[in-house]
């Protein structure tokens, strides 16, 4: 595990920097304080920071094949390494370490940029071809491992985090103001742009290859792509369970693998209890778990049911737990080490539990995934009703006049105000779906997805949007057309194989996976992801979604029937209960609305002035309910001021 970075001269002048490429990696020096390699060429620099996990003493960066023609450096973890050296000995390569990283020069020798299919690993990886001079980027097949480019003047830079290419003074800091409604939207960014001006993310599942002068993205993954859905028989639930069961072993079995001490992030689900369920199987020795929780009571307490499942495993078991102070620390360090601004408040209790968990571990597992694989979102049952009712509502309403759709629209305008008030019921939720209904296909699955409408709305962005952002925004159109380009890609056989594709590509891609790896790193620990080895992601794909969608995640809990308690199975599936929203409209709630109402801030100049003071005065009053899109706002400005108008220095 490590960070990477580097510059690429494609002018092939020899431009390369390597003074510059040595300050790129010491800004991200948390991602491998363990030490650093560096690979210098005249058109090429690149440099690491190793944190390390497999052959410790061993398998210093850079890399490179047998005649060194080949060099490599390299983040990630490849867990079926052991086979693959296996192989290659056998087809003759020479090895010169133990470790997992070399496998992939050999398979790049073999195969070129077939290697992909032969990798179960998450990686982000530049490989330099010194024959070819021809420079490879890769990031693996689902995005857990993140790549970040930056090309001007000729010049290709690249990073694991976005804060390396500010080491350059001539990099240009500024808002990319024609994608801020997509993160507005959102909450997060979809797609491969940043909010920064000029720099994009490498896709999940692509390589880039630069060579001769040019830059080409090659395409060798996609959830779902070429699996096709077996014929359901009732009489094949058994035989699925099973085979859930046996690919969720093997590859917590392959995820195990390490030369450094790892534990385990312990929900009080049913996901990381399967993982813990395996793990116990597995260790020779007490699992380690690491709980967060919170300083207050909430309805439904994480911290209680974790501590069941560790006490029915018998785990070496930790808790964090936090308060209003606690969470405010961690916020400001969350918008540092995440670089792009990110409306998920449970990233910042993530970052606090990694804070506790790396001073004994350097690896921990976790159970992100089986929501996404199995069915355990709102969304999933959401977007094939949606596309129902287009067909049963859109036919009817379809012949409402303008104004009845404008009438709509309108309401939404209502909606932080009707939450307040229980009699009108769950109607905030149902009229958005009467109006997505009218919409054309893209666009109603689009607003489904991002809450529009219960979150932010038309109606705000028409008071809310300053001259300058609605004409960049109409101007590009990036939120509609990134998420009709992601329709198109996850569009399936059928409406719920479709959903489950819409959530690996927005939501886990675009938000779950980054965070989790940069929060993580932010404390040099490393975070395994067992779901999303790419067998069981094809295994998952492939499940009909008459079994899938039984029950909430039917096939994990039923696949884990006799290895978990029967108190996990029974809890209902739900969000872990946190009173962060809590604090934000109370005990940090004169802070946040400091920031937010200061006349310098940034905000004050994106957004119309008087509709923005309007908003925050009626939410901070309670007349109406906008959390969501006050934390959205406050994230916003809280990035600016750390990224577009401090330096950037290693913390």
């Amino acid at each position: 595990m490590c960070g990477i970075c580097g510059m690429v001269d494609m002018t092939g002048n020899g431009r390369s920097q390597p003074a510059l490429v040595r300050q790129m990696a010491n800004l991200i020096r948390h991602r491998g304080p363990d030490g650093d390699g560096f690979y210098d060429q005249p058109n090429l620099a690149m440099g690491m920071r190793r944190l390390s996990i497999i052959d410790v003493g061993g398998s210093q960066q850079p890399l490179y094949n047998e005649d060194h023609s080949l060099a490599l450096v390299f983040n990630g973890e490849i867990y079926n390494y052991r086979e693959l050296r296996q192989t290659l000995k056998r087809r003759d390569h020479i090895l010169q370490t133990d470790g997992d990283g070399e496998t992939l020069l050999h398979l790049y020798e073999d195969y070129g940029l077939g290697m992909f299919s032969h990798l179960r690993g998450m990686y982000a990886f530049a490989l330099w071809d010194t024959r070819a001079q021809k420079l490879v980027l890769a990031v693996d097949h689902i995005g857990m491992k993140p790549l970040y480019l930056h090309e001007r003047d000729g010049k290709l830079f690249f990073a694991s985090e976005v804060k390396a290419l500010f080491a350059d003074p001539a990099m240009p800091r500024e808002l990319n103001l024609s994608v801020l409604d997509t993160y507005l939207s959102f909450g997060y960014m979809i797609g491969a742009e940043t909010l920064f001006t000029g720099v994009r993310r490498l896709p999940p599942g692509h390589a880039l290859v630069v060579e001769k002068g040019q830059a080409k993205l090659h395409p060798y993954w996609s959830f779902g792509q070429g699996v096709e859905t077996r014929p359901y028989q009732p009489s094949d639930d058994a035989l699925i369970y099973q085979q859930a069961r046996e690919l969720l072993a093997d590859s917590v079995r392959l995820h195990l693998r390490s030369d450094v001490p790892l534990g385990l992030f312990l929900s009080g689900g049913i996901d990381s209890a399967a993982m813990l369920a395996q793990m116990s199987r597995e260790a020779g020795e007490r699992v380690k778990t690491y709980t967060v929780g919170y300083d207050m009571q909430t309805p439904d307490n994480e911290l209680l049911h974790a501590r069941r499942i560790a006490e029915h495993f018998k785990t070496d078991h930790h808790e964090r737990v936090i308060n209003a102070e606690d969470w405010w620390g961690g916020l400001l360090k969350t918008v540092y080490h995440h670089d792009e601004p990110i409306a998920n408040s449970s990233a910042v209790s993530l970052l606090l539990l990694a804070e506790d968990t790396a001073k004994q571990v350097k690896v921990v597992l976790t159970g992100l995934g089986g929501d996404e694989l199995f069915g355990g979102y709102s969304s999933h049952q959401a977007v094939p009703q949606l596309l129902k009712n287009r067909e049963s509502w859109g036919r009817v309403l379809g012949g409402s006049s303008a104004e009845d759709m404008a009438l709509l629209g309108a309401i939404e305008s209502y909606y932080p105000a009707m939450k307040h008030y229980r009699v009108i019921g769950a109607l905030p939720t149902y009229l958005p779906r009467v109006r997505q209904a009218t919409l054309p296909r893209d666009e109603a699955v689009r607003r489904l997805m991002s809450f529009d409408g219960m979150v932010f709305s038309d109606a705000l962005r028409d008071g809310l949007y300053s001259p300058d952002l609605r004409a960049a925004w109409q101007a590009a159109q990036h939120k509609e057309r990134t998420y009709s380009g992601i329709i198109a890609a996850s569009w399936r056989d059928d409406p719920y194989n479709t959903a489950q594709s819409l959530v690996v590509n927005t939501w886990l891609t675009g938000n779950a996976l980054l965070h989790t790896d940069k929060v993580t790193m932010a404390s040099s620990l490393e975070a395994r992801v067992p779901f999303f080895d790419p067998v069981m992601l094809k295994f998952a794909a492939g499940v009909p979604p008459q079994a899938r969608m039984k029950a909430n995640k039917t096939v994990l809990r039923e696949a884990m029937r006799a290895a978990v308690p029967s108190f996990v199975l029974e809890r209902p599936n739900q969000p872990p209960s946190m009173p962060i929203l809590g604090w934000l409209d109370g005990a940090l709630n004169s802070r946040i609305r400091e920031i937010l109402t200061d006349p310098n801030n940034m905000i004050s100049d994106l957004f119309q002035r008087p509709a923005l003071e309007a908003l925050l005065r009626d939410h901070f009053t309670r007349r109406t309910s906008q959390v969501e899109v006050v934390f959205r706002l406050l994230m916003l400005e809280l990035w600016s001021q750390r990224f577009l108008k401090m330096p950037v220095s290693v913390v």
